[in-house]
């Protein structure tokens, strides 16, 4: 049996979604302006929580969260000394530097997350493959209590396989749009349950299908896929996976059209 996941090419950098830091002329006064990637991501999070932003590049969520009130302390680490430094920069620029612990490690490293109180760990900008490694390698996780907010660049098939393995319940999903493609965003939670999912909830996750991204979000995933199937044909290898998986992606589509079609009625 084969798999099917999306194609990495083309996806934005961190220097890419934020092209200059800021400066004290130029530093909004409620924090950091987010791409829409990252401000759906901080809207998954709940009010009152300790973040741990891992990967945390510039600290732009950390300092958003913090600056409006929803986040009372954070943790931002980053494996390479000059973004982490970056990071401690902004955090002055924008008055919360006492109220955020910086690490230097890769992933949560040996750091328990308990022992900075943290509620929810924040993972963004990164592919599906190497977030779900990350909380595999940590021997604090999976840990009762501690909410996820995962953000996969790519490979977002792979993250749902290891979360539903692994026993973490995805809460919800979100859709947005960023730079002309359109990302899922996931809030999971350890249960110790593996929940059934069909290969096309794996692939795009369990969406709100009245979400005017749904359509061409599940449109992009078809053509990759007949892309990848007519490949298969060409190979003279077997498609009964990809055929499958067709039928379910087709059978979104049609449900789509009809909400969109109930919807215009609506107007």
């Amino acid at each position: 049996m084969t798999t099917f996941d999306e194609d990495e090419k083309g996806i934005p950098t961190p220097e890419c979604l934020f092209p200059e830091a800021p400066t004290a002329e130029t530093a909004r006064s409620d924090g950091p302006a987010l791409d829409r990637r990252l401000r759906t991501a901080c809207d998954l999070l709940p009010e009152e929580s300790v973040v741990w932003d891992i990967g945390t590049d510039h600290a732009y969520i950390p300092i958003y969260l913090l600056r409006c009130g929803k986040c009372t302390a954070a943790v931002a680490s980053d494996i390479n000394r000059g973004p982490l430094e970056a990071a401690k920069r902004n955090a002055e620029l924008y008055g919360v530097s006492e109220r955020i612990t910086f690490l230097l490690t890769n992933g949560l490293g040996e750091t328990d997350p308990a022992a900075y109180g943290v509620t929810d760990l924040c993972i963004c900008g990164m592919g599906g493959e190497l977030i779900a490694e990350i909380l595999r390698a940590s021997p604090y996780l999976p840990q009762a209590g501690l909410r996820l907010v995962l953000q996969p660049m790519s490979h977002g098939y792979d993250l749902r396989c290891a979360l539903r393995k692994d026993g973490y319940t995805i809460r919800e999903e979100r859709l947005c749009k960023a730079n002309g493609k359109i990302y899922a965003v996931i809030a999971a939670e350890y249960t110790g349950a593996q929940e059934e999912y069909t290969e096309a909830e794996l692939l795009l996750g369990r969406q709100d299908r009245t979400d005017p991204l749904w359509q061409p979000y599940v449109i992009g995933f078809r053509h990759a896929l007949e892309k990848k199937r007519q490949g298969r044909i060409a190979g003279r290898l077997d498609t009964a996976y990809e055929d499958a998986l067709a039928l379910e992606l087709d059978a979104y589509l049609a449900e789509s059209k009809k909400i969109i079609e109930k919807r215009g009625k609506r107007v």
